[in-house]
Formats: structure tokens, C-alpha cells, sequence
């Protein structure tokens, strides 16, 4: 015992032994007090507790055994059960049995004897660290999901085995246009899409509570009750319960209306620039037919002026026809090179070529203008060099003559050097090893000028196209500024990177690296592509004449094809359109057909089908030759595959118009024509279409056959005067005035015929026949220089191209203007016509 003595009243609230088995079998500690609050009991569970035994703390109070401020508290808690006679239940911290800061969850009550009297208090905790941590954790959790479901901007749900909702974000029920996101709680899908939809995300939830399989991103399209549809992209998982057992589906979707919009405004960009891409490729073609067609004439006209007896200053005119007749045609050729590069449509060759061959052709083509500028062209070859690679020999030509020919032009004083060695680098910069025998050499061709150079800030531009330097520079040399820049991306296309270096004053290198395989040929035959243009050799003349039927529905095409042929001692028929040259096929002999493409009433891909057609199941096989102003590739592949055996590009050159003749053989079952009223005669004389519509003078006589009759100089009345030029007229059709009045007689009888054409045309609403007939106008009103005529032609084409011939309006309008200007365009011609009768 110890020196505390108890006495009978506390003595009194001593429990009996059975209260004290109890309390001490309890997991919990007991803590008995009396009034004023000193320990009378502690079952064991409490003494483990504190680690003190009953010696250590009977008879203590609060002060005795806690620091002040918690002794306080505790007493204050003591009183306040001892005043109200009520327990009191709290969670609070406290040192637990390890020593550590931890939570009891404690009761104190007041304890009374059998009479009611107060005899003190009882005091009952257990720790309730795990509880109150977990309780924490889980309070924590739930704060960070109801963070996440009040802002995140997708839909997050929680859905039962029902497919009821029982919890949702924010952003969904803003979306399904609640505030309240438990005005939710207890709907379905169908109560807010439409029963399609709502029934197709039934179908998926059950899917995924039966299978256990999520459904990951999907994209969906939403149907609404009263609201345009909308898309998102949906996830729905199993909603798992603790057992394992599925309870119901979760998910989170995120709206991409915005998306699909984006996506569908760039759909309809893509398909409005593929449509724009195929617009400019269709002008391109349309271009090179356009500029190309007159090109021809201009081109063939003066080849065939330049085999005629000649003046020095006659000569030097025909030379600069000749000369800015090129330069036309490198334009234009640079423009479609452009877009084919631009559009990835260009495709390189890979054959055998002479590399010094090329770079040697490449000077002797711009030694003309050097020569005027007394420069030099200087060539530095490594003899170490292998002899030949394998590559596009035509497109390092054309890199080269672009390179030097830039040079020539900025360059006034000291040369050009052209330099092409061994590199001694590789792609990525590092040393090159011997690559003898490896079968490729990777070379560096640099061209070298003393010319002008170009100011650092402005060396970037200059590769850029339709660049240079500055605007002055335009100005004063010229050019379109696209030579550098397809060099540039031929280059790249090779695999190599065309750099410049300039100082201003001092002059300039562009310089370039190509990785070639080496071939194994021991010597090669020049390109006959190299060879200058001959106006008039004989080794051009064919030895065996042949019969060529032309179709082609341009009047001034069809002279300068048959002045060509006849130069090249054959003779010719012409054929307007397909029908015609189908007919002229069928009942005449001839040896190659040549094939304008484009033709009224049956273009040259139909006739040369239906000729191919005619001839199965025979062993005849006409050779045909195709005749085109479109330099594209799509227009070879049409060829083929109607079945041609070979195309030439307008404008017709005669060396290249020999060259596809020359494989052709005269047939051995042609007939002799021997009556004047035969279609054509060996030499070319007057040849007539079947249809006795268009007439046309092959030989085309030089202005010293003229008639008798005919006069010297040309002339309208002023009331005619407008409506042809004639002038312009003289200038461009052979024979002169008689020339001009024999195509002035068979334009009178087209156009007549054309426009009654175009009347029905009209009539029957056909925009197609309308197209063709307006076209083949427009271009017989271009030789006499009917200008006004011309347009409306050229009006009533672009309608019928577009379809627009269907609107009465404008119908009768185009149809006016045409007949208007017709009318006073055959009245000239009737005037015109009248002065070679008298």
C-alpha cells in the first residue's frame, strides 16, 4: 500500500473485483476519477498506456502527471461533465503507447452511486490513429476529386449498372445545361440525347460491364434533343467495387466540336487547293497550248523564211525572230518547270551521259553572248574524272545553263570560269574516303564570275523565285528571276545543296556537290538533241517520200506543217477535225497520220481510237504522230494510251518533224494519183477537205507568183477599216497580199459555216460543240486580225467551258454580239475580196 490512505468514502468507489476483471480484460483504457480529480482506478490496458504502474499514478491529478496546458484542458473537461451530468465524446490528439503524437477517441461520463450522488468521473479512450489517418487520407481524396470534377473541362461521370448517373463534373452538367450538378443524379442519356444516340451509349456501357474490356478514344458523334449535334472523344471503364463485382460504368469525354469543325474547314482547304492545284495545272496546260499553238507558226513561218533568198538586213530580222522565238520558249518552259517542281511532279532520268560532254554543250550555247560582251569562257575539268554517270543529263544542262548564262548577264568585263573537281568532302561534311572502285564519285561544279556580285543581306533572296538582287537589277538585265531558284531545287532534287559566295565589285560562284554513279562505258555518241537547228540541209531531206495526212483544225498550223513537209520532200493532205481525218483514213492511202490533239466535233484521242478500233483484227497499223501545244506529262500518257505511236510538242521543228518521219516507211500498196482532181499531188499543190469547207494552198507562193490580177497594197474603206488588220495580216501570212487574199477566201466560207453552226448551237443548248466551233473561230479570226469577232468567239468559248450557255440571257447576248460582228467582218472580207477580182 501506499502512504495515501483511502478512506471509507472512497473506499465506496473501489469497484468490486468483478469490475476490475472487466475493466481489465477490456482492449480499451479505463480511467476512474472522483470529484476532485484524483485517480481512484486504471485497469491494466491504461497503465500499459502511459507505461506506469497503479503505485505511479493513484491518488494523482492531471497536474501531477501532464504538462500545464494539456492539464487544463483535462481538468476543464472534468468539470464541465461533473456541472452538466452529461458525457462528453471527442477525437483528440494525444501521445500514444509508442511514444508518438497520435489520436484517442475518449468518453467521459459522470458516475453516481445507488442513491444518485455523484461520486466522479469515468474516463474511457483507444487510439484511433489509423481511423482518424485513413479518415484524413480519404477526406483529402475526396477534396482532390471534387476539385478535379469542379474544373476540369471535360466530362467526367459515374454511372450505375442502370446507366443512371450517380456522380458528375461540373463541366457536364454545364453542358447538359444544369447548374446543380445533382439535378443530374438519377437520369439517364435518355433524358438528355436523342434516343439513338442515348441507345448506342446503353449498348457500349453494357458492353463494358459484361466484357470488363474499356472502351478507350473513341470519337462520337452527340445527337441533342434540342441543339445542333456536337463530337467528342469518349473513354468508358468498369466501375469496379472492392469484391471485384462490376457496379456500374465510369468515363471521361472532352469535346472536339471545335476540332472536327477545324478539321473540316481543313478538309475543304485541302480540297480547295487540290482544286486550286488542279486549276493551275489545267491554265498551265491550257498556256502552253495557247502560246505554244501561235509559237508554232511564229517558229515555223520563219524557219521557212530563212530558206529563202535573203538580204543581210532581211537575214538579220529573221534572226531575231528566231532568237526572241527562243527566248519565248525558255520562258515558258521555265514557268512549267516551276510548277512541276512545285507541285513534286517532276521526275529525273537516270541515264548514261558524258559529263564534260554536257558542261562543254553548255558553254558553246552561251559563247554567242559572251563573245558580244568579250567575255571569257574558261573551262577547268579534273582529267582524273571519270568519262561518264548515270543521271539527268537534260537537267544538269539546264542547272549549268542557267548558272553560267546568270553569270554572263551580271558579268561586263573578265570571264566566266567553270570548275569541276573531285570533293573532297561527303554529304555530312566529314572527310571522303577513297572511293575508287566504289562506283560513284561525289563531285563539286562551281561557275566563277567577275562580275557585279551581290550584297550580303541579299544573297538569301536571290535563290527565292521570281527574285533578284533589287528591283533595279530587273530593270536594267532582265529576266523572271526563276532560273536560280529551279536550279536550285534541281539541285536538291540530285541530292546536293546549290550555295553561292559574293563579293560586291569582285564577282561571284554558285557552287554545288552532286554524288554520281560512275558508268562503265567506254565511249558515247553525242546527243543529236545538241545539234544546232538546220534550216535547210540536205541530210535532212527524206529519202523516201512519204503521204502524211495532217489533221489539224488551225488554218495557219496546217500552212506551216505543210511547208514543212514539203521542205522535207513529202507530201500532205489535210483534215479539219477527227471525223474528217477517220474519213480521209478510210478511203485514201496514206503513210503516218499526224494528230492535232485538239479538234472540233472528235478531238485526236478519239480519232486515233477509232482508227485503232477499225484496225483490229487486221495486220494494218498506220503509224500516228501526235500533235500538241501542252508540254505536260499527262498529255504523253494520254497519247499512248489512245494508242499513238509518238507525239511532237508545238511549236513543230523541222529537224525534230524528220526525225519522227524518218523511221516510217513509204506502203508498198499506195496508190498513183494521176487526175488533177485528185485531193494533193507530190510537191504539195492546192489540197480540199471532203467536205469542200475549208480550202488551203500548200505550196504557198512567195509574193513574185502573185496573179495578175492582184494588187500590190491592201486596203479597207473607213467604214471597214476596224474590222480586219491587215497589215498585221500581210506581216504574218506567207505569200503576202496573195497569201493574204487566198486565206481571206477560205476564212469567208469557215467563218460563214461556223457561225451557223454556233446558231444551232445555241439553239440546242450544246455548250460542248458550242466550245469547240467558238474556238476554232476565235483562232481563223486571229489571222486576218478580226479582233472584235475574235472576242466574241473567245466569249461564247470560256461560256461554254463553264457551262453558262443554259442562261437565256446571257445566250442571246454572246449570240448577238457574234452575229453583229460577224456580219461586219464578212462585209470587209466580201470588200477585200472584190479588189483582187478587179
Amino acid at each position: 500500500m501506499s502512504e495515501y490512505q483511502i478512506s471509507s468514502h472512497e473506499r465506496e468507489l473501489q469497484t468490486s473485483a468483478t469490475y476490475r476483471a472487466l475493466a481489465n480484460s477490456l482492449p480499451l483504457s479505463v480511467l476512474i476519477k472522483s470529484c476532485d480529480g484524483r485517480r481512484v482506478f486504471a485497469n491494466d490496458a491504461y497503465l500499459r498506456w502511459r507505461h506506469l504502474c497503479w503505485e505511479d499514478v493513484a491518488g494523482k491529478v492531471d497536474a501531477d502527471l501532464f504538462p500545464e496546458e494539456i492539464a487544463q484542458q483535462y481538468t476543464a473537461d472534468d468539470r464541465e461533465v461533473l456541472e452538466s451530468g452529461k458525457a462528453q465524446h471527442a477525437v483528440e490528439q494525444a501521445t500514444i503507447a509508442d511514444g508518438s503524437i497520435g489520436w484517442i477517441e475518449r468518453i467521459k461520463s459522470p458516475i453516481y452511486d445507488a442513491h444518485g450522488k455523484l461520486l466522479g468521473i469515468q474516463v474511457l479512450f483507444w487510439d484511433v490513429t489509423a481511423r482518424v489517418q485513413a479518415e484524413q487520407t480519404s477526406r483529402f481524396e475526396q477534396s482532390l476529386l471534387n476539385t478535379l470534377l469542379n474544373n476540369i473541362p471535360d466530362s467526367i461521370y459515374f454511372k450505375d449498372l442502370q446507366s443512371r448517373f450517380i456522380r458528375v463534373s461540373q463541366a457536364m452538367a454545364e453542358k447538359f445545361g444544369y447548374q446543380d450538378v445533382d439535378e443530374i443524379i438519377g437520369k439517364t442519356d435518355a433524358d438528355i440525347f436523342t434516343p439513338e444516340h442515348a441507345e448506342q451509349a446503353r449498348q457500349d456501357e453494357l458492353n463494358v460491364i459484361e466484357t470488363g474490356v474499356p472502351l478507350v478514344d473513341r470519337v462520337e458523334r452527340e445527337t441533342w434533343r434540342d441543339q445542333e449535334d456536337t463530337w467528342c472523344m469518349t473513354t468508358k471503364m468498369p466501375l469496379i467495387d472492392e469484391s471485384g463485382e462490376p457496379i456500374g460504368t465510369f468515363g471521361i469525354s472532352r469535346d472536339i466540336t471545335a476540332l472536327k469543325r477545324s478539321e473540316a474547314a481543313l478538309q475543304e482547304a485541302v480540297r480547295m487547293a487540290d482544286a486550286a492545284n488542279r486549276a493551275k495545272s489545267e491554265f498551265l496546260a491550257n498556256m502552253s497550248h495557247e502560246i505554244r499553238t501561235p509559237m508554232n507558226a511564229l517558229v515555223g513561218m520563219a524557219d521557212l523564211l530563212a530558206q529563202t533568198s535573203l538580204d543581210d538586213v532581211q537575214g538579220e530580222y529573221v534572226d531575231t525572230i528566231r532568237r526572241s522565238s527562243e527566248s519565248l520558249l525558255r520562258l515558258l518552259n521555265d514557268i512549267l518547270d516551276f510548277s512541276k517542281i512545285e507541285a513534286r511532279k517532276l521526275e529525273l532520268e537516270s541515264v548514261v551521259f558524258s559529263l564534260g560532254y554536257e558542261i562543254q554543250a553548255a558553254i558553246s550555247t552561251l559563247r554567242y553572248q559572251a563573245a558580244k560582251k568579250n567575255l571569257q569562257l574558261r573551262l577547268d575539268y579534273d582529267e582524273d574524272l571519270p568519262q561518264h554517270f548515270v543521271g539527268d543529263p537534260g537537267r544538269i544542262r539546264q542547272i549549268l545553263i542557267n548558272l553560267i548564262g546568270n553569270a554572263v548577264k551580271f558579268t561586263d568585263r573578265g570571264g566566266v570560269t567553270v570548275s569541276v573537281q573531285r570533293s573532297h568532302e561527303t554529304s555530312e561534311g566529314t572527310p571522303e574516303a577513297d572511293n575508287e572502285g566504289t562506283g560513284r564519285a561525289r563531285l563539286r561544279v562551281s561557275i566563277t564570275d567577275t562580275g557585279i556580285g551581290i550584297p550580303p543581306a541579299q544573297q538569301a533572296t536571290v535563290l527565292a523565285p521570281f527574285t533578284q538582287a533589287d528591283a533595279s537589277m530587273t530593270r536594267r538585265f532582265g529576266g523572271t528571276g526563276l532560273g536560280l531558284s529551279i536550279s536550285r531545287q534541281l539541285v536538291e532534287l540530285m541530292g546536293g545543296t546549290l550555295q553561292l559566295e559574293s563579293e560586291v565589285g569582285v564577282g561571284t560562284t554558285f557552287y554545288f556537290e552532286l554524288d554520281l554513279p560512275i558508268a562503265d562505258v567506254a565511249d558515247m555518241e553525242p546527243n543529236d538533241d545538241d545539234l544546232e537547228e538546220d534550216l535547210g540541209g540536205d541530210e535532212y531531206v527524206a529519202s523516201e517520200p512519204l503521204r502524211v495526212l495532217v489533221a489539224e483544225d488551225g488554218v495557219t498550223n496546217q500552212h506551216v506543217i505543210a511547208g514543212l513537209l514539203r521542205s522535207l520532200g513529202h507530201e500532205c493532205s489535210i483534215a479539219s477535225d477527227g471525223r474528217e481525218t477517220i474519213a480521209k483514213w478510210r478511203n485514201e492511202p496514206f503513210d503516218v497520220v499526224l494528230m492535232d490533239m485538239h479538234m472540233p466535233v472528235m478531238d485526236g484521242l478519239e480519232a486515233t481510237l477509232a482508227i485503232r478500233q477499225y484496225e483490229m483484227g487486221t495486220d494494218r497499223h498506220i503509224p500516228i504522230i501526235a500533235l500538241t501545244a501542252a508540254a505536260m506529262a499527262e498529255d504523253a500518257r494520254l497519247c499512248r494510251e489512245a494508242g499513238m505511236d509518238n507525239y511532237l510538242t508545238k511549236p513543230i521543228r523541222r529537224r525534230k518533224l524528220q526525225q519522227a518521219l524518218s523511221v516510217i516507211h513509204p506502203r508498198k500498196d499506195r496508190r498513183v494519183r494521176a487526175t488533177a482532181g485528185d485531193l494533193e499531188t507530190v510537191g504539195g499543190s492546192k489540197t480540199v477537205d471532203d467536205s469542200s469547207r475549208i480550202t488551203v494552198d500548200a505550196s504557198a507562193p512567195t509574193p513574185r507568183s502573185r496573179s495578175k490580177g492582184t494588187p500590190n497594197v491592201l486596203a479597207l474603206s473607213e467604214e471597214h477599216a476596224g474590222c480586219l488588220d491587215l497589215d498585221s495580216a500581210r506581216s504574218r501570212i506567207p505569200g503576202g497580199v496573195s497569201g493574204v487574199l487566198r486565206l481571206a477566201a477560205v476564212f469567208r466560207e469557215e467563218c460563214h459555216s461556223l457561225v451557223q453552226q454556233l446558231e444551232a448551237d445555241f439553239g440546242s443548248g450544246d455548250n460542248n460543240s458550242a466550245r469547240r466551233n467558238a474556238h476554232t473561230l476565235k483562232g481563223a479570226c486571229g489571222l486576218l486580225g478580226a479582233k472584235h469577232l475574235q472576242a466574241a468567239a473567245g466569249a461564247i468559248e470560256t461560256a461554254g467551258r463553264e457551262q453558262r450557255l443554259g442562261d437565256p440571257g446571257l445566250s442571246a447576248s454572246l449570240l448577238q454580239s457574234l452575229q453583229t460582228e460577224a456580219q461586219r467582218v464578212l462585209a470587209a472580207v466580201d470588200e477585200l475580196l472584190s479588189q483582187d477580182q478587179g
